[in-house]
């Protein structure tokens, strides 16, 4: 078969999907993080000039110096074909199953980029001196490239006699693509103090996010500065805790503010954070990220509150008025939601209690639906 004739695909991860029409883009405008290629007309230049050639790169140029944006492009068309048995037999059909080209070029590395019909993107990062290779996926969720587990030296495959390795063998068809890897989230303490309301001594506690590959300054600064008001001593002191909950999509936090007084009620914040962006974001969204939907929210929450009776103690005359005033005013205007232990799905609620008699924000479990604080 002509090197004219070779159709340029990619491999993702250890897996590849075949079989739609090719569409050749520009890597400029993929918005992509490094030096890029000029143009797709450019890339587009280099790729088929390398096809073309009557002599091999590798058979004109020195193997043992820094390799040449060249080399790479047809050690990797090489590796295509050690990796993808029936390669020849998917270009003699037409089948061309995603695009490539050179992305980055500089005096240390080489970064090939790959896109598949699906729209996946990898990267291939090529150590210019010593051929070595590591593979970086782009995933959607979290809008970052993380590296994959594939690795390969491109000068093994400049001679088309590559050295096998135990993840180059593996069965194109039969594989997955690498997972990309998780992002870290730590929830620590920005501030840690002590306290005096009414001569007792209560922790004052602020917390702080930190997601690897996430900008949360903007959370972090918004938490610091409301929650920060509060005075450690006097007649507005007040006493600060926390409780989280960690999914792979959300960040909820449960602030809890005290006044060590047992005739008023406590006040709570709820900060919901996307692990995706490192951002807050709203109640319905919060819920969207916890695997609920808000019409299943909401059904939980009335279940909450047909079982809540406005306190313990309460005689039951006071408790069928508490459930029916609190039934009519279940709205999201008065529901904050957030995750709490066990990952169960939970509220800040502001309901009536004794009665009616008293009003203010108390904290339930939609999930079992009881009365936490």
């Amino acid at each position: 078969m002509k090197r004219s004739e070779i159709a340029l695909v990619a491999v993702l991860g250890a897996t590849i999907v075949c079989g739609c029409s090719v569409i050749w883009v520009n890597l400029k405008g993929w918005g992509l993080p490094g030096k890029q290629a000029a143009a797709s007309e450019t890339t587009t230049a280099t790729v088929q000039s390398s096809a073309t050639a009557s002599t091999s790169a590798a058979e004109t140029e020195d193997l043992s110096g820094p390799l040449t944006d060249e080399l790479a492009l047809e050690g990797f068309e090489n590796y295509l074909h050690f990796k993808i048995k029936n390669l020849d037999e998917i270009i003699d059909e037409g089948k061309k199953p995603c695009t490539w080209g050179i992305a980055s070029s500089d005096k240390n590395e080489i970064m090939i980029m790959f896109k598949s019909n699906t729209g996946s993107l990898l990267r291939y990062h090529i150590n210019r001196k010593t051929g070595k290779t590591y593979v970086t996926s782009y995933s959607v969720e979290y809008n970052n490239y993380f590296r994959t587990k594939e690795t390969l030296n491109i000068r093994d495959y400049l001679d088309r006699k590559p050295t096998p390795t135990p993840y180059a063998i593996k069965p194109s068809d039969n594989t997955t693509a690498e997972t990309a890897a998780k992002p870290k989230v730590k929830v620590s303490n920005a501030v840690s103090k002590t306290a005096v309301v009414g001569g007792a001594k209560l922790p004052y506690k602020i917390p702080k996010v930190t997601i690897t590959g996430k900008n949360t300054n903007a959370v972090n600064k918004k938490m610091k500065s409301q929650l920060g008001k509060y005075d450690l001593k006097g007649d507005n002191a007040r006493g600060i805790t926390y409780s989280y909950h960690v999914s792979d999509k959300l960040i909820s936090i449960l602030v809890h503010i005290s006044d060590n007084d047992s005739t008023t009620v406590d006040t709570y914040k709820v900060y919901n954070i996307a692990v995706s962006t490192g951002k807050t974001v709203g109640d319905s969204t919060a819920v969207k990220l916890a695997g609920s939907s808000t019409k299943k929210f909401y059904a939980k929450v009335k279940a909450t509150y047909k079982k809540f009776g406005g306190g313990s103690g309460a005689p039951s005359s006071f408790a069928k008025k508490a459930k029916k005033q609190n039934l009519k005013r279940v709205s999201y205007k008065y529901l904050v939601p957030y995750v709490g232990k066990n990952g169960h799905l939970c509220f800040i609620g502001y309901v009536s209690y004794y009665g009616g008699e008293e009003k203010g924000y108390r904290v339930f479990d939609a999930t079992s639906k009881k009365l936490l604080a």
